[in-house]
């Protein structure tokens, strides 16, 4: 009785360490609440699927990255007939999951991609090394696989914790933004930080731009299309 009861005993213990380990993996237990409150597995599946699904656009602009890149309206934002644009933005996604979707988005050999990635890293509790790790891997295959893609790297905006708690704190976003201008000297590419343009005198997310304090609303975008225009020119 005694041997049973101990060999359930481990059997328990070697499940649980199995499940604690798998959690771990996902990105730990801040990573299984959100998806717990937010309920995205199956939404970030099915728009995955979708684009799979859509035909090829040769040439297209790409805003990639998640729920800042999925929340605008792209294609009527830019407002231009010569220019093919893509939303593949995702709510949810983290610089792994853009990683595993580039071969969709590079099938369209883009004329450019904006990226914008990793606020749901740190909100996950990941360092900014090994964020910045995954981001020159995304780098490295896109000048590799994809050679007339103008790459563009965005700074993360920032966060008003004033409006609502978001679980990040700004000091964080700008260490992540430091890490991708680095990035984006390393390989000689433009890199554009949303974070000043968006910002109100204290450093937080301007509480014009937002409803939540993380995500923007159509001034937001506005202002962002401001800081893309007066790039290009």
């Amino acid at each position: 009785m005694k041997r049973i009861l101990w060999i359930s005993l481990f059997l328990n213990l070697f499940l649980a360490l199995g499940y604690f380990g798998v959690i771990h993996r996902l990105g730990g237990w801040r990573f299984a609440m959100h998806r717990l409150r937010h309920n995205e597995a199956g939404l970030y599946a099915h728009r995955r699927s979708l684009f799979e699904t859509l035909p090829t656009r040769s040439g297209a602009v790409v805003f990639l990255g998640d729920s800042q890149i999925e929340q605008c309206e792209w294609a009527e934002l830019m407002a231009t007939d010569s220019l093919t644009v893509l939303n593949r933005g995702i709510t949810g996604d983290h610089v792994v999951g853009v990683l595993e979707r580039l071969p969709e988005v590079l099938r369209h050999r883009p004329s450019q991609i904006w990226l914008l990635v990793g606020v749901n890293d740190l909100l996950f509790g990941r360092a900014v090394a090994e964020i910045g790790s995954d981001y020159r891997t995304i780098v490295q295959i896109i000048r590799r696989e994809s050679r007339e893609t103008d790459l563009i790297l965005l700074g993360l905006p920032p966060v008003n914790n004033q409006i609502k708690k978001t679980g990040i704190d700004n000091t964080g976003i700008q260490a992540l933004n430091e890490e991708l201008a680095r990035i984006a000297k390393e390989y000689a590419l433009p890199f554009v930080n949303l974070h000043a343009p968006l910002s109100d005198a204290v450093g937080q997310l301007d509480a014009q731009f937002t409803e939540d304090g993380l995500h923007l609303n159509g001034t937001g975008y506005k202002q962002w299309k401001k800081v893309m225009d007066a790039r290009s020119r």
